[in-house]
């Protein structure tokens, strides 16, 4: 598993030439522009931590891809959005994904790629699994 993911990234770097990486696209290809969410759930979807979270929504507002305001039902929280561009990008971000999908699948049946599916959700289900019951240590505690 970690072969593929060091390989996925690999691929998707030397095939998408554009500023934005992996860890960026996984933003964008959670969003839409019709929608707004707001970013600490955005955060959590994704599974990254709350200041990486912020610095690539940051980094994504200033190259204009996504559109960042205050919640006014929350003054502490904001909601995201596309924007044009990012719709664009997306657009790009999945037609990568796509490409790679394909290459990862070659010389697949349509039950091979099916029950892999399959396979991948249920080790996807146990690290949230895992995760949901790990408490997080406070952030004194961490060095």
């Amino acid at each position: 598993i970690g072969f593929l993911y060091w390989h996925n990234r690999k691929l998707f770097t030397s095939m998408f030439p554009h500023p934005v990486g992996p860890g960026q696209a996984a933003f964008l290809v959670h969003l839409s522009q019709d929608t707004e969410v707001r970013q600490d759930t955005l955060v959590a979807k994704i599974g990254v931590d709350k200041a990486i979270g912020t610095r690539v929504i940051r980094k994504l507002s200033e190259a204009g891809y996504i559109r960042r305001r205050r919640d006014p039902e929350n003054h502490r929280a904001y909601l995201i959005s596309l924007s044009e561009k990012g719709v664009a990008m997306k657009s790009e971000i999945l037609e990568v994904l796509d490409s790679i999908n394909a290459i990862f699948f070659e010389n697949f049946s349509k039950k091979e790629r099916k029950m892999t599916h399959k396979l991948l959700d249920r080790m996807i289900a146990n690290v949230h699994e895992v995760i949901l019951k790990s408490p997080e240590e406070p952030a004194e505690n961490n060095p």
